[in-house]
């Protein structure tokens, strides 16, 4: 019986010994490509990034020393547009650039790399609007096509600002019952909708205004998806005194002994297609104990994102007089010590 049980022993040891419970984070080489780009169809300047996907037996850090296993030698990328009915216009060659820096991090040694494609009058040609527009990546000239990807432009022209205006003088009013709302004509072909507005003011020691300096604070405005692809229909956001009042009292620190002044705010919108508004939300953290986010790529061949993105701007908007009084004398931002310039003194909260 005691032998019996010394053999169970020994075999439930060797079993354990068989389990190979270790996490493997290399592996072998895998024509992985990795493309991310977002084109604009206000610009006659295009860029494509273009990596692969491999880590080799270097670990996470391998490619820092061996770019060649982050990047293709002797890839021929281009893109072809299309008409709506599918009859092809041109094919361009994407030509390589490192005329964009680098963000600080943990990159290769080499420049920042990206593909680009010059189209003198691209935005000239109102037609642009309508086409589809297709990467081919091959590994070499004498090679087939191994991934590719298509989509629509954004459509720049239907996607126009209403509240507030998109010319003249405008003065936002966040002390209104309803607050300031910012409203918009979504684009056709878009669905992804993001912006935010930049609060300009102007900060000096009370009394020496040859010191002064100017700063901003970026306030972004809610994610939002179109409800259309056709473009036409009405999108928009409210701000309201006290949600963004708050924000800039908690996000401009008190400077005792200064006194500041508002210059101004700057608007921003983009609306990206509805292929990049799939992407955005498949990648956001997981709010859930399932941690691993579902897989999107519109890369035939590959992995991450082509797509299209279009942009508003609406600078020099004011601040309405009562919301400029609310800002000075009101008690969420007293302690900010904003001023108000009269003919007679400069008041203050304080």
């Amino acid at each position: 019986m005691m032998g019996k049980n010394l053999c169970i022993a020994v075999l439930a040891m060797l079993s354990m010994a068989g389990c190979d419970n270790t996490l493997d984070v290399t592996a072998p080489f895998e024509n992985v490509p990795i493309v991310y780009a977002t084109l604009n169809p206000d610009s006659d300047t295009q860029y494509v990034r273009i990596g692969r996907a491999y880590l080799g037996q270097d670990g996470p850090n391998g490619g820092l020393s061996h770019p060649d296993s982050l990047y293709y030698p002797t890839l021929v990328a281009s893109i072809q547009a299309f008409q709506e009915n599918g009859q092809f216009v041109w094919e361009k060659p994407l030509e390589l650039s490192f005329d964009t820096p680098k963000d600080s991090g943990l990159f290769t040694s080499q420049g920042h790399r990206l593909y680009r494609l010059i189209l003198p009058g691209f935005t000239a040609n109102s037609s642009r609007l309508d086409w589809e527009y297709k990467l081919i990546l091959k590994k070499d000239s004498a090679s087939s096509t191994f991934a590719m990807a298509t989509t629509p432009l954004v459509n720049s022209q239907s996607f126009t600002l209403k509240k507030p205006t998109p010319i003249g003088i405008q003065r936002l009013n966040l002390t209104s019952i309803k607050g300031q709302e910012i409203e918009w004509n979504q684009a056709r072909n878009a669905r992804a909708y993001q912006g935010y507005i930049d609060f300009l003011y102007m900060e000096m020691p009370e009394h020496q205004q040859s010191d002064s300096t100017r700063h901003s604070v970026r306030y972004y405005l809610p994610y939002q998806l179109g409800s259309t692809l056709n473009g036409g229909a009405t999108a928009k956001t409210t701000l309201t005194y006290q949600e963004y009042f708050q924000f800039l009292a908690g996000s401009i620190p008190v400077h005792a002994g200064h006194i500041r002044f508002f210059r101004g705010f700057t608007l921003y919108l983009k609306a990206g297609t509805d292929d990049l508004a799939t992407y955005i939300s498949v990648t956001q953290p997981s709010n859930t104990i399932l941690q691993d986010p579902p897989f999107f790529t519109n890369v035939q061949g590959g992995a991450g994102i082509f797509a299209s993105s279009a942009a508003l701007f609406r600078p020099n908007l004011g601040l309405a007089d009562r919301s400029h009084d609310s800002l000075v004398f009101g008690k969420v931002t007293c302690d900010l010590r904003f001023a108000k310039a009269t003919f007679l003194d400069t008041l203050t909260c304080n």
